[in-house]
C-alpha cells in the first residue's frame, strides 16, 4: 500500500497578493522618509543664509569703521567684482551649498546674499533662498539689521530659523 498517494508536492515562490503588500509597504514608508528627508536638508542649508548675513554684517562694519557709514555696493566690501550683481536694484551675491561664492546663473546657488538698504545709520540685509531651498516656506528670506535685528518670512518663529 502506498502511503504518498495523497501527499502533494509543495509550491515554492510568492502569491501576487503577498508582492503587493509588500510594495504597498515600502510606498507607505518612501511617502514618510523622502518628505523628512528632504525638510532635513532644507534646514541644513539654511547655515548658508546664516552665516553669510553674518560675513556680510562683519564687512559692513568694517566698512563703517573705515569710513564712518554703510554701503550699498557689494564691492565696497571686497567681494569679487565679478560675482557682484543687481537683485531687484540691490548689490547681491549668490552662494553655494559650501558658502562658496558663485555666478548668479549657476545652479548650484544656495541663496543670494544682498544689501536692502544703507545709511550713515544703519543697514539692513537679506538672504534670498535660491532653486530648491526656495522650497522652504518656514523661514523664507531671512534679514539682519545693523542693531541686530534677525527676521524671516516665512511660517516660523525668528528662533526657530536663527
Amino acid at each position: 500500500m502506498r502511503l504518498n498517494l495523497i501527499a502533494k508536492e509543495k509550491e515554492l515562490g510568492y502569491t501576487l497578493i503577498e508582492l503587493l503588500i509588500v510594495v504597498a509597504i515600502i510606498g507607505i514608508l518612501a511617502s514618510v522618509a523622502i518628505p523628512a528627508y528632504q525638510g532635513s536638508v532644507i534646514r541644513g542649508k539654511r547655515s548658508v543664509a546664516q552665516s553669510g548675513l553674518l560675513d556680510l554684517a562683519n564687512r559692513q562694519e568694517q566698512f563703517y569703521l573705515n569710513n564712518k557709514t554703510y554701503t550699498t555696493s557689494m564691492n565696497n566690501l571686497g567681494y569679487t567684482a565679478a560675482l557682484v550683481f543687481a537683485d531687484g536694484g540691490n548689490s547681491a551675491v549668490a552662494l553655494d551649498q559650501n558658502q562658496g561664492l558663485v555666478v548668479s546663473t549657476s545652479t548650484a546657488r544656495v541663496y543670494f546674499v544682498k544689501i536692502n538698504a544703507a545709511t550713515a545709520a544703519g543697514y539692513s540685509i537679506a538672504a534670498v533662498p535660491q532653486l530648491g531651498q526656495a522650497d522652504d516656506t518656514e523661514c523664507g528670506i531671512l534679514t539682519l539689521t545693523s542693531t541686530g535685528a534677525r527676521t524671516e518670512s516665512g511660517t516660523a518663529t525668528a528662533a526657530d530659523c536663527w
